[in-house]
This record gives structure tokens, C-alpha cells and sequence, in this order.
């Protein structure tokens, strides 16, 4: 059965809500390879969807009360989180293919899936300069994998069973894909450190901006049938820091306040699966450039940056072709 857009618009949101937290995920362009670039725009928010409302034409394997997202293969994206109160900070851990996109480590999705109704054996961690989880504020994005010295590499979309997902690569297998978050809430209220404000580095905003929106339009085809998974691999290098947490992992409780699961679908299966079509193709470096869209910077020389992990450097990435498969223990 086709869905008349009206109708199905009012089931795509812009962002999600994890313990107390906004999260969403914007369209921008992948960066090349080979050098360090300032922090792109978003041009628009990817749609998100309940699986609940799609659950006639969502895989069996899918839970209910999770969510989903269309990415074009070698799409590029980076979360943004919205501004809490001065007394609300929160505590994150971000994964994609239950890998730690701090830490670089695996962990179980049987634990994601058992937090949601007993004890969860994810906790944060921290040390001196390093630690496995974001502070929101003053965290106001992510972008991508973080590496070492002060560089993140971009999220990028790929197919899982290509070999190419950063989850491929350091376990061996790809089976989860997806993006999973746990959200820790403080112990007590605290004055929380305010986010620094972005400038323009480079560029500016065009009036082509636009030409980037994320709605979605009526599609053809009908609900139903298999739907391809995507995961997250590694793409170009991005200048952003991961802040130290200000207040020490004392003080965030040690029960999350929410976990959340998002799949990645094909944007080709995409319109089979809801009945629209998905966002339109990829921003591609070269139209960005050309219309002098902006690239941003902070102001945040006082703020000390995590460690992050040197796995991510050792990781592939993602290309047109197939990359082979690694063992974790290859990185060690």
C-alpha cells in the first residue's frame, strides 16, 4: 500500500530524544583523503523513523521501539546534540557497529538490549587523558571516529558484508551496524561548562543551501521486502577535539537514563521500505567547494582534548571496492 506523503510525513522526525538528550544527523560532504579539513555544514537533518510505524515493512530482526535512517553508500554525516540547561549535562557513549567511536573498542549487543530492562554493562571510563564517552555541554557535535592528535575521520556509510565498516574490520564480522548511544544523567545538578561558539573559517553561506533539504517526496513503490543494513566506516580527516570531561566520571550515575538503537538503510531500499523516496543524492565535495558553502572552527584552545584511539588510523577506508576483513587482534 502507497502512503500519500501527507499522511506519512508526520512519522519522520528530525532528531531523537535519548535520556533527557536531542541528538540528530546532518547531511554534509564527504572530505578527501590525505589531509586535515576545518568542520563542514550541515545541510539538512537525515529523516528518522520508528521502526513501529514501518513494522509491516521493516526485517523481522528489527526491534519495535527503535529507529531508522536512509544513507547513500559513501555518505558522510555528523551528529549534533542540542543545547542542555546549565544544570543538565549529560554523559555519552556513541557507537556505531557496537564499536566505541571514542575508545575504538567492541561491545556486546546483547548488553545494549539487556539495558533496556536490567542492569547494562556498558560504564563510562576515564583517565587521565583519555576516556570512553563525550560531555554535553561543552561537546556540541561529532563527526566522526576519533583518532589521535586532535583529528576525527569522518562518518561515512557503507554496506555491511563489504568489508569496509570500521565493525568489520576490527571484529571480523559485520552483523550489527547501526548506531547505538547510552546516555548517563549527573548524580546532582552542577554549574555545567558552556559550549564554545563556532565561527566561519572558510566560505559562506550560499543562497544554493537549499538545494541540500532533506524533504522527502511521494515515491512509487509499495511497502515490503528485504532492505539492505549499512555501518559506518572511516572517511577523511577532520580537525575537532573530544573535551576531557570537566566534572570527573564520579559524577554521573552509573545506571544510564537511555539507550537507543538507529539502523541504517540503503537509501535504494529506502522507498521500498516506506513508500517515499530518500533525501536526495550525496553532497559531494567538489559542488560544496564550488558553492562556497562555510567551514567552521571553534575556539577552544583551553579546552584539553581527549586521547582517542590509535585503531581508527589502522582502519581502511571506505572506497568504491571491497575492503578484506581483520581480525581485532591485527590492531592490537
Amino acid at each position: 500500500m502507497i502512503r500519500e506523503y501527507q499522511q506519512i510525513q508526520k512519522y519522520e522526525k528530525s532528531n531523537i530524544n535519548v535520556g533527557g538528550l536531542e541528538i540528530s544527523f546532518q547531511r554534509t560532504c564527504r572530505v578527501p583523503l590525505g589531509r586535515i579539513h576545518d568542520l563542514p555544514a550541515g545541510l539538512g537533518s537525515f529523516p528518522i523513523f520508528s521502526v513501529n510505524d514501518f513494522r509491516q515493512g521493516a526485517p523481522s530482526e528489527w526491534k519495535s521501539d527503535a529507529f531508522f535512517m536512509p544513507m547513500y553508500a559513501q555518505e558522510a554525516m555528523w551528529m549534533n546534540f542540542g543545547r542542555c540547561s546549565r544544570t543538565e549535562a549529560k554523559a555519552l557513549i556513541v557507537a556505531a557497529g557496537n564499536i566505541n567511536a571514542i575508545s575504538g573498542k567492541p561491545f556486546n549487543q546483547s548488553l545494549i538490549d539487556a539495558g533496556r530492562e536490567s542492569e547494562l554493562d556498558i560504564k563510562l571510563e576515564s583517565s587521565e587523558n583519555s576516556q570512553n564517552y563525550l560531555v554535553i555541554p561543552p561537546q556540541p557535535w561529532l563527526d566522526g571516529w576519533k583518532a589521535t592528535d586532535g583529528k576525527i575521520y569522518q562518518f561515512v556509510a557503507a554496506e555491511l558484508g563489504s568489508g569496509q565498516t570500521v565493525e568489520g574490520q576490527i571484529t571480523g564480522k559485520e552483523t550489527v551496524g547501526g548506531l547505538q548511544f547510552v546516555v548517563y544523567a549527573l548524580v546532582k545538578p552542577i554549574q555545567t561548562q558552556q559550549r564554545p561558539r563556532e565561527y566561519i573559517a572558510d566560505g559562506s553561506w550560499a543562497s544554493e543551501k537549499t538545494h541540500y533539504s532533506s524533504a522527502l517526496t511521494l515515491g512509487p513503490r509499495c511497502l515490503g521486502g528485504e532492505s539492505r543494513s549499512m555501518g559506518m566506516g572511516r572517511g577523511g580527516e577532520i580537525k575537532q577535539k573530544i573535551y576531557t570531561d570537566p566534572y570527573g566520571v564520579e559524577h554521573w550515575k552509573t545506571e544510564p537514563s537511555g539507550v537507543e538503537l538507529i539502523h541504517i538503510v540503503s537509501s535504494e531500499d529506502f522507498e521500498q521500505l516506506t513508500g517515499h523516496r530518500a533525501p536526495k543524492t550525496p553532497v559531494t565535495f567538489e559542488k560544496y567547494k564550488q558553492l562556497g558553502l562555510p567551514w567552521f572552527a571553534l575556539p577552544d584552545k583551553h579546552l584539553k582534548d581527549s586521547e582517542g584511539s590509535e585503531v581508527f588510523g589502522k582502519v581502511k577506508p571506505v572506497t568504491d571496492g571491497k575492503a578484506a576483513n581483520n581480525q581485532f587482534d591485527k590492531f592490537k
